[in-house]
């Protein structure tokens, strides 16, 4: 079986190589892997001499990156954009995902470092490292700094770790495609001087009872339809977000003889959708969310549109049936 990773294209390490510094954003609303990409990122071109600023629209909303949300601006330094440095977006698959804080830096040079299956390419030929197949950006990253000869030591490590854990909600959702190149990585990360028991404990200690009880109410408000093989739960646009929706998935993907779930988040005038699809269910939730203007994974994605809860479910549901074995 052959690595899941191909080779890093010599134009976008050059342009790393060469750039006299470094804005680097990932998604709004960030997640463990993007902010985990992120420092990494920076900690890596710091160690090839460059300087380096981190960018984040946010909300640092969840509990798990909320202690790194100092590290993070809304916009780059007049000082830095006249340098014309190189732009890195990181778990990216479309140019609207980084948000408000990219409009500033758009037109600037740009590679884009993801693992996402369904998007929109938003650089020039060879100036992006991009695999589906990767079970987190933080992967990818790994193998831009293996091509760019930079040493791996315990706070690169502790980074590219971090995101490969939260994206693969600890292993859980490797294959048997993904896990030898990925666990491979893992055991060099652990020789670095990572500890997972300690990346764990650190990642999901210090959660709110509220938030707990929260999360309560999402999965008492799942119900099954087509024939019992989805379920959809509503999440109040009363209730933060926060790492809710990683435990209703955990729980509700547990339930016998479902297939996928799909949580819907009031936001008002609009609705986040997220979807979930379990390994063996021959669902692309990916294709299905970028037919809503979203995108996302094969068996993870998400997506907004405008309407009521009701419209949302309404539509997730026409979409989703007659696709599910």
């Amino acid at each position: 079986m052959g690595s899941i990773f191909p080779p890093c294209d010599s134009r976008l390490l050059d342009a790393i190589r060469t750039a006299s510094g470094a804005i680097i954003i990932s998604h709004r609303n960030p997640d463990g892997d993007a902010i985990a990409s992120s420092l990494a990122a920076k900690a890596i071109l710091s160690r090839m001499g460059k300087r380096c600023e981190l960018l984040s629209d946010g909300p640092f909303l969840r509990s798990d990156i909320r202690q790194y949300e100092p590290l993070f601006s809304h916009e780059a330094s007049a000082e830095l954009i006249a340098a014309d440095p190189l732009v890195i977006v990181l778990d990216c698959s479309t140019p609207d995902r980084p948000g408000e804080a990219f409009r500033s830096i758009g037109k600037l040079r740009r590679i884009v470092i993801d693992h996402h299956s369904s998007g929109v390419p938003f650089t020039e030929e060879g100036m992006s490292y991009i695999v589906p197949e990767s079970p987190s950006t933080t992967l990818c990253l790994n193998q831009v700094r293996i091509a760019l000869g930079v040493p791996l030591d315990e706070e690169i490590a502790s980074f590219l770790y971090m995101g490969f854990a939260t994206d693969t909600g600890f292993y859980h959702f490797l294959s048997e495609r993904t896990a030898p190149d990925s666990l491979r990585a893992a055991a060099e990360f652990c020789e670095a001087g990572v500890s997972p028991y300690d990346v764990y404990d650190s990642l999901h200690d210090g959660r709110r009872l509220e938030d707990i009880k929260d999360m309560a109410k999402v999965i008492l408000s799942a119900r099954p339809v087509l024939g019992g093989r989805l379920l959809i739960a509503h999440q109040g646009i009363d209730m933060k977000d926060g790492k809710l929706s990683d435990g209703v998935y955990a729980s509700l993907l547990e339930t016998e003889g479902i297939k996928a779930v799909v949580l819907i988040k009031d936001k008002g005038e609009t609705q986040e959708i997220g979807f979930r699809s379990k390994h063996r269910s021959g669902l692309d939730v990916g294709a299905i969310a970028s037919l809503l203007g979203g995108g996302g994974h094969i068996h993870a994605a998400g997506a907004t549109i405008s309407g009521t809860p009701e419209d949302a479910e309404r539509t997730v549901i026409d979409l989703i049936a007659g696709k599910l074995d």
